[in-house]
């Protein structure tokens, strides 16, 4: 029932639309109460009476009311419908929206295949609950009052005869709920993991088609699948064999009413017109009653998604703006790491009490083995994680206390894995500076060295590259993302082992464009392949989460530390590699 309340909360901004489908209803229900009562006059006082006079009236007035009651419901089921399909795209915006804001660590523990299927199969469940839920639930319910009013009016006896199926009723349904819905929600679970299974298997199709792994997917998807197809066949026999029960309880009832009504209308305690409006009425009571029942299948569905709707709206995000955050406007470019200490979520402690300096416009390079820290280090710096212990400043400000967003403009990251969107070239340079103009946009192309190649390309910067940029190379990709941190202009530039996924030449060109644009910038470099960074002003080299040493290339070299021996195994498997 939580979270039936949480869906109504939901629900509730559309009172309006609610309110004047309601006024349709409403019309609806009035106008479906007439036509067994003009079909007793028929019966009573034309048939029965054997005069014809009152016949055309009656009739003109039985089509009346129905083509009236038509054009009610065309207008209740426009609004239903509408409301329904509003309902799913603003709750389909908020949730996307609402996933954007969450840390890193949420979509680190969670797949990306589980979300889309939160996303879409889940959401669109929930609109079975407001478009034949909320509204048909609260339609059967009047009609079945109304009903009820009207058969105990005309009969009170053959009304108790309707009546004795309800508490029956009642029990069933309640247990057919326990049951129902562990199913609901197990199959729910089971299509996310369909969902996550077939993304996964999409995205990584060149690995599997690569390793001749078609086969063993293919039985893997399969079990998924079949885990799948049973929860739902458990789901049908539930509610295949528990609706057809409910509605041979009401049958029967209905076929006691007739028994006894005509054996009223012999013995003259009932008229004949009475008996034809009264099992008129009985449907009208056992239809919404039928309907209520079905209806209930739809909230058990609907309980199922919106549990896993809610537990992604309920996540809390470890990286928000703290109350009174501050927003930085403008920033000269200074980073200080004070004493950090940082794990990830569960994890072993991965950086000990890092402290080091970055000036305006400074370069400094982090190096270091494999699991060192240096990623951590970056992400600390944008803020995608927060220390444990210790501060990351930015002009002299704890970015815990700066507003995320703010700290984010005037950062600009180049990833060893570079994501491109798939769309054109020019809207993945555009994306983080969609105003700039044509000028600015081949001006950073060309200081990115990536003008070049884009040109002869189909249809030059307007050309489709594709997911993930597959219609480029990987120095090419680099490029193209080095040029849209450029129009970005940041404060602060990260390149993360920007070169290391690229041959010679494109390492060549795109250690030019480096050069370039990080003048005047404040720059942390991850650096796989130590050559590309002799001229940074400082190196910072990592090991096990420690600092050991710091200096520029030459001071470092000489020491004979861990940055020494970095660099001279490097020399030596480079030496080696040559012919």
């Amino acid at each position: 029932m939580k979270v039936l309340r949480r869906l109504f909360g939901y629900v509730r901004p559309y009172w309006k639309w609610l309110v004047l489908a309601s006024v349709f209803l409403l019309a609806s229900i009035g106008l479906s109460l007439v036509p067994p009562l003009l079909q007793r006059d028929i019966f009573d006082q034309v048939i029965e009476a054997g005069d014809l006079s009152r016949l055309g009236g009656l009739i003109g007035a039985l089509i009346g009311v129905y083509a009236l009651l038509q054009l009610v419901e065309v207008g209740e089921m426009y609004l239903r419908h509408t409301l329904g399909q509003r309902f799913i795209y603003d709750l389909r915006v908020r949730l996307y929206d609402y996933l954007q804001q969450l840390s890193l660590s949420f979509f680190e523990r969670t797949s990306t295949g589980e979300l889309m299927s939160r996303v879409t199969n889940d959401v669109d469940a929930l609109e079975n609950f407001v478009t034949h839920g909320v509204v048909l639930s609260v339609v059967a319910l009047l009609r079945l009052l109304g009903a009820s009013i009207v058969l105990l009016v005309l009969d009170w006896r053959l009304a108790l005869v309707v009546l004795i199926p309800l508490p029956v009723i009642a029990v069933s349904l309640r247990k057919f709920n326990r049951r129902a819905r562990p199913i609901y929600r197990r199959a729910r679970d089971r299509l996310g993991e369909i969902n996550a299974r077939l993304q996964d298997s999409l995205a990584g199709i060149r690995v599997i088609q690569a390793f001749g792994q078609e086969t063993a997917e293919l039985g893997r998807f399969r079990a998924i699948s079949e885990e799948y197809h049973r929860e739902r066949v458990r789901a049908i026999r539930a509610w295949s064999t528990f609706f057809p029960a409910l509605h041979f309880v009401a049958a029967v009832s209905g076929a006691f009413v007739l028994g006894l009504g005509a054996w009223m209308v012999v013995e003259g305690s009932l008229t004949v017109g009475t008996l034809v409006a009264f099992l008129a009425y009985t449907l009208s009571f056992y239809g919404p009653l039928r309907r209520l029942t079905e209806i209930d299948n739809v909230f058990q569905q609907a309980i199922a998604a919106g549990e896993r709707v809610f537990e992604l709206l309920d996540e809390t995000p470890h990286i928000r703006d703290a109350e009174g955050a501050i927003e930085l406007k403008e920033i000269d470019g200074e980073v200080v790491f004070e004493d950090v200490r940082f794990r990830y979520v569960d994890g072993e402690e991965v950086l000990h009490g890092v402290t080091f300096h970055m000036a305006p416009g400074e370069v400094v390079a982090l190096v270091g083995p494999s699991g060192a820290g240096k990623t951590s280090i970056a992400s600390l710096l944008c803020r995608f994680y927060d220390p444990v212990e210790g501060r990351v400043l930015v002009d002299g400000h704890d970015l815990r206390e700066v507003q995320v967003k703010s700290l984010r403009e005037h950062v600009a990251v180049v990833l060893q894995d570079t994501f491109l969107f798939n769309t054109t070239v020019r809207d993945n340079l555009l994306y983080g500076a969609p105003d700039v103009g044509e000028e600015e946009m081949i001006a950073a192309a060309k200081a990115a060295f990536a003008h070049d190649f884009l040109m002869e390309l189909p249809d030059g910067y307007d050309t489709e590259i594709g997911e993930r940029g597959v219609k480029l190379s990987g120095g090419q990709k680099q490029r193209l993302a080095l040029a849209r941190a450029i129009l970005a202009d940041p404060a602060i530039l990260i390149l993360d082992e920007a070169t290391s996924s690229v041959d010679a030449e494109a390492e060549y060109l795109i250690q030019q464009a480096l050069d370039e644009v990080m003048k005047g910038r404040t720059s942390l470099v991850i650096a796989h392949r130590l050559s590309t960074i002799r001229s940074a002003d400082k190196i910072v080299a990592l090991e096990h989460g420690r600092i050991r040493e710091v200096g520029d290339h030459e001071e470092l070299l000489s020491s004979g530390g861990l940055y020494s021996q970095l660099y001279r195994r490097q020399l030596e498997l480079a030496a080696a590699d040559a012919p």
